[in-house]
């Protein structure tokens, strides 16, 4: 070390007491703006880095985080957003960004995409390096480096490939070029560099400069490191109470023995958790039992009922009762056709011997009646009146035939003249027929084409909305049909096959320009995208395809999709875009000037540069413009919903029209319908003739000819008499005979079922025997008398002719009763099912499952349940309650005052330290004061804390234990960190939350001047002041050199430190830092500089140049002015190693 290097590290008092350890130097190669290697030397005492805004100064400080600190550190707040871990957004400082050294964003005038502009890795590989050189008292220097190789596709942090490194000494980085190619390969890294030891986690990397340097307590510097992290960060600290209580103030005990307690408890628990599970287990097996009786029973009814064979063919149990009693019911058949024949075979003979007598008697009135001379004029008359009756009903029929074929007309006619007076009318009606039967179909036919646009349009409707019941979005269905016919051909998804309008949808604040949007990008949203990969392969599948309409497609390169912000005063900024590889393809395109327009509220803004279209569709391009409607359905949306909404709506004014016509057409088909009607009645008037239907004269003429006849029978008594017994006599005979002829039918129909009942016996016997000497079946009298009884719910016992019925609805019966007992079993196997599942659900088994074959499993635990019993298991639970004793409470209980005194005990070296600093320019001396806060809930938790930790359950009644676990349960629901439900556990444990502490400050006399509580009411050179005293004296502690002189770490960066402060604050503040013996590397900008450049050591400015790159020198050490500062636009120091 060169005499000049001795100087700048002397401290008066250095070699004294504990030994300290400096930041020396720092080296940086390609880091942010410095693109050399750089070496950045600091004063043992004060350094002050100065720039404009933007020459690097935080990305100077930011290396010695990236250096020392783990990856869940933030670069500085001073420049960067992040405030958990490494910067995460895209505009954030991180890794990748100062390597490569970002220096800007622009967007690609190709794609219009985002991307950084860089000094180095944007087409290739690139490296770093960072390094921090500390030293001792004794002039003995310790390094830490961090290596970094960064790939040309890396994006993240974790993209990066990295070295953490600690050097007995020093190293130059420059040294590390020859290792790039290896990728800072371990092996040639400790070889190349024999005190350089490569670290494989950053817990081993800071555990090694933890325990060299002297950082925290025993080598636990973890907290120190996170303390110094803020401090370098700047985060504002609104009370001291906060700072104290994050910074310095550990976790209390009362959690640990909180935890103690819970973890006693838990035996406990899981006995009653145990006792509540076998209760909630037997509630959910406890009728399977009943519920598998019942299904075996269910089983049973329907395996009996199966074992007759209902549903079989051939010989069966239940066609041999079908036989047998058949053959019965035959028999007695035969037995009852055999009496009533007997029966039949007397009557008949009865019957012909009273007829022949009835012969003999007319034979005789009707020689008697030959003798009579009138009897011939009476015999002709009333061959004449019989004639006439036949023509009066001929007659009377066609009348009445007549008269409801002309009802219609709605005339009467009583007389020929009347008759031929109609016939005139109809011949008239027939003569004008024609033309009026021509005007009502010319009118029906144009009613036809009236329907068929708006039919066929509604057809079409409907095709669409069938097309879109199993795809989104509102693309044209024949352009769709023809995607379909090209995916089936080619083997791909039709979902792969997007048109752009299926991409695309217009943002709902922007649904008045859906016309615009939609003329804009006619052609575009009408394009079908294929993966560029398969472009090649489709276009030779699809060429010998005959396709029924003209479809665009284009092939495209697919990309993860990233959200643009695009100008909503254009087309593209007005339509959302669907989250797909292809939609970065549809964004650029539509956003494409060829492609894209602006949005005009008139026509007056047609004019001007560019693609330009108002609301209702024209369109300009210069000179060049376009209006009208293209008649085309709108095609752009995601979702198909508004589309089908749209189609509803238009079927249903479809609907209105059609009907309006068909009511129309159904009155013309009214009118033209009536018209034939009464065509035919006319027709059928002048096709009859007035003979035809002239009953009423034919009437007349029969009552003529009966008078006559009477006439002569009154006027001649033997021959009347005569007429009256040979009437009476033919009556009797007719009667006669018509009995014989029924009672021979009958017996003929005896004797015909009698050869039928004997023939179907004999098959039915010769089966009963065929069966019977097979044994190929049997019927037990059990399964006879219970078809027997069944065939009687459903047919009539020893009905012969209903038997076949009967039996078809008996089999019918077992069939509905077979499966009413399969059904009552699958509803029984599934409640068991439903049971076990539950079991299940709630009691994971993996050698169970909820099938009914597991029932014999379920049956075993719950026999082991109920032979265990529930009684027994609350006994033991009682027992262990009553074993469990508050005492367990008690280490709890006692943690609370304990962690208390342990806070005041941590306090008291913090005070110590801040006694022996001057505060203020009173010189007042700063303490820390700690005041119990004593909130109500909180002195209720520990007064129940208090009864639950000295109780004595073991005189308790079952119903007291009850009440006293659960009041237990609640409290410790209150502490345990595995509760269900969010709990208070950290309000009532964290001790921390129960005081207050402030900052006070006393005079020369010891006497309180004022108190410091919340920090945002001081100016902001008090608050640099006192966050000085207070946070040098925590990291003091969080060091572990509360009992030393001054700390053996010695390092604290601050970014932007002391902003509000004037120059005597500050003045005062830095003092504060380095009478707590810690050396400050500031980073300040121009505004802060002349406050705090007569308190540094040493002045280093940063600048940057036209190229972006930054420098660093180091400045005389003489107050300059914020004008001199500032060189010329453009220009910089020349970039050197100071």
């Amino acid at each position: 070390m060169s005499p000049t290097d001795d100087s700048l590290f002397y401290l008066a008092g250095a070699t004294e007491g504990t030994t300290q350890w400096r930041a020396d130097s720092l080296q940086f190669v390609n880091w942010g703006g410095f693109q050399t290697p750089h070496t950045v030397h600091f004063a043992p005492g004060t350094t002050l880095l100065s720039g404009a805004s933007g020459t690097g100064k935080s990305t100077l400080l930011d290396a010695y985080l990236a250096v020392m600190m783990d990856s869940a550190t933030p670069f500085n707040g001073a420049s960067n957003d992040a405030t958990i871990g490494r910067a995460r957004g895209a505009d954030q400082r991180n890794l990748v960004s100062y390597l490569r050294g970002k220096m800007d964003t622009t967007r690609d005038p190709d794609t219009g995409l985002l991307k950084d502009r860089v000094l180095r890795g944007q087409k290739s590989d690139t490296w770093g390096a960072l390094a921090v050189t500390f030293i001792d008292d004794h002039g003995r220097r310790y390094t830490a480096a961090r290596l970094f190789y960064v790939p040309q596709s890396a994006t993240r942090d974790s993209d990066l490939l990295r070295k953490m490194c600690t050097v007995e000494g020093t190293i130059d980085l420059r040294d590390l070029a020859p290792l790039v190619e290896s990728r800072f390969d371990r092996r040639a890294l400790e070889g190349r560099f024999p005190n350089l030891k490569v670290h494989d986690s950053y817990g081993a990397f800071s555990q090694a400069f933890f325990t060299r340097l002297g950082i925290g307590a025993h080598g636990d510097g973890g907290k120190a490191m996170r303390l110094l992290a803020r401090i370098q960060a700047g985060h504002q600290v609104r009370t001291v109470d906060d700072l104290y209580k994050s910074m310095v103030i550990e976790l209390p005990d009362t959690y640990a023995a909180a935890d103690e307690a819970v973890e006693h408890f838990k035996d406990l628990e899981d006995a009653y958790r145990a006792m509540l599970t076998e209760g909630k287990k037997l509630d959910v097996l406890n009728g399977i039992v009943d519920l598998n009786s019942r299904r075996e029973a269910a089983l049973e009814e329907a395996d009996r009922i199966d074992t007759f064979g209902i549903h079989r063919t051939g010989d069966t149990s239940f066609e041999l009762w079908k036989r047998v009693t058949l053959n019965a019911l035959l028999s007695s058949a035969e037995d009852l056709n055999r009496e009533l024949r007997a029966q039949s075979e007397k009557e008949r003979t009865r019957l012909e011997a009273s007829a022949a007598a009835l012969i003999s008697r007319k034979v005789d009135i009707e020689a008697d009646l030959s003798r009579n001379e009138t009897h011939t004029t009476v015999a002709r008359l009333e061959a004449d009146i019989t004639e006439l009756g036949f023509a009066y009903e001929s007659a009377r029929e066609n009348r009445s035939l007549f008269d409801e074929q002309t009802a219609r007309l709605d005339i009467d006619i009583d007389s020929e003249a009347e008759f031929v007076e109609a016939q005139a009318h109809s011949r008239t009606f027939i003569e004008g027929f024609e033309a009026a039967r021509k005007n009502v179909t010319d009118r029906m036919g144009r009613l036809r084409d009236d329907a068929y646009e708006p039919s066929r349009e509604k057809s079409e409707l409907g095709r669409e909305r069938e097309s879109l019941s199993d795809r989104d979005g509102r693309m044209d269905p024949r352009l769709h049909q023809c995607r379909l016919l090209i995916a089936q051909a080619t083997g791909i998804d039709p979902n792969d096959l997007p048109f752009v309008g299926e991409l695309i949808d217009v943002l709902p604040e922007q649904k008045h320009w859906r016309k615009a949007i939609e003329t804009t990008l006619f052609g575009v949203a009408r394009i079908m995208l294929i993966n560029s990969d398969d472009l090649d392969r489709v276009s030779h599948v699809i060429d010998p395809l005959h396709l029924p309409h003209r479809i665009n497609f284009e092939g495209v390169e697919l990309a993860p999709y990233n959200q643009r912000d695009l100008d909503p005063a254009y087309v593209s900024g007005k339509v959302a875009y669907k989250v797909s590889p292809f939609s970065p393809w549809v964004q650029d395109r539509i956003s494409a000037t060829s492609t894209d327009a602006l949005c005009v509220d008139s026509p007056d803004s047609l004019r001007g540069g560019g693609r330009r279209v108002t609301g209702n569709g024209q369109t300009r391009l210069g000179r060049s413009g376009a209006h009208g409607e293209s008649n085309a359905r709108d095609v752009i949306g995601f979702s198909k919903e508004e589309r089908l909404r749209e189609i509803a709506h238009r079927v249903n004014q479809l609907d209105t029209i059609l009907s309006g016509i068909d009511d129309q057409r159904k009155l013309a088909q009214s009118e033209d319908t009536s018209l034939q009607a009464t065509k035919a009645s006319h027709d059928k008037l002048l096709s009859s003739t007035w003979k035809d239907i002239d009953h009423s004269g034919l009437s007349a003429k029969i009552i003529e000819l009966t008078r006559h006849k009477d006439h002569l029978l009154q006027s001649d008594d033997a021959l009347r008499e005569l007429h009256e017994e040979l009437n009476e006599l033919t009556k009797e005979l007719k009667e006669a005979n018509g009995k014989t002829y029924v009672t021979t039918q009958r017996l003929n129909e005896l004797k015909s079922i009698q050869e039928v009942l004997v023939a179907r016996k004999d098959q039915t016997a010769t089966e009963i025997e065929r069966i019977d000497r097979d044994q190929t079946v049997t019927l037990t009298n059990e399964q006879a008398a219970y078809l027997n009884s069944e065939y009687a719910q459903v047919g009539s016992v020893g009905d012969l002719e209903g038997f076949e019925d009967g039996v078809g609805r008996l089999r019918k019966r077992l069939s509905d009763l077979s499966m009413d007992a399969r059904d009552k079993s699958d509803l029984i196997e599934r409640a068991l099912e439903s049971a076990f599942q539950r079991y299940l659900d709630m009691w994971k088994d993996p050698n169970l499952s909820a099938r009914v074959e597991n029932y014999p499993s379920f049956l075993r635990i719950l026999d082991s349940i109920r032979a265990t019993g529930l009684h027994d298991r609350r006994q033991e639970w009682s027992r262990r309650l009553t074993d469990w004793s508050g005492q367990d409470l008690v280490p709890l209980a006692g943690a609370f005052s304990l962690a208390i005194e342990d806070i005041r005990n941590r306090l008291a070296p913090i005070n110590a330290i801040l006694f022996t600093l001057p505060f203020s320019d009173r010189r007042d001396r700063l303490q820390i004061d700690l005041r119990e806060l004593h909130r109500d809930d909180i002195v209720k938790f520990k007064r129940e804390l208090s009864v639950l930790s000295r109780a004595n359950t073991v005189d308790f009644t079952d119903d007291q234990i009850q009440n006293w676990f659960k009041r237990l349960r609640r409290f410790m629901g209150l502490i345990r960190k595995d509760a269900p439900e969010k709990n208070n556990r950290d309000y009532f444990l964290d001790v921390r939350k129960h005081i207050e502490i402030t900052a006070i400050a006393y005079d020369q006399d010891n006497r309180q001047r004022s108190t410091y509580a919340a920090l945002g009411g001081k100016s902001g050179g008090e608050t640099q002041e006192l966050i000085a005293f207070i946070v040098g004296a925590a990291l003091r502690f969080q060091l572990g050199d509360e009992a030393h002189e001054r700390p053996r770490f010695a390092p604290v960066f601050l970014d932007e430190g002391f902003v509000k402060a004037d120059s005597e604050f500050a003045g005062r503040s830095v003092d504060a830092w380095k009478g707590l013996g810690f050396q400050l590397i500031i980073g300040a900008p121009y505004g802060q500089f002349t406050a705090l450049e007569p308190h540094a050591d040493r002045v280093l400015y940063m600048a940057k140049n036209s190229l972006g790159h930054s420098s660093v020198v180091s400045l005389p050490r003489t107050v300059l002015t914020r004008t001199e500062l500032m060189p010329p636009a453009g220009e910089g120091p020349n970039e050197s190693s100071f």
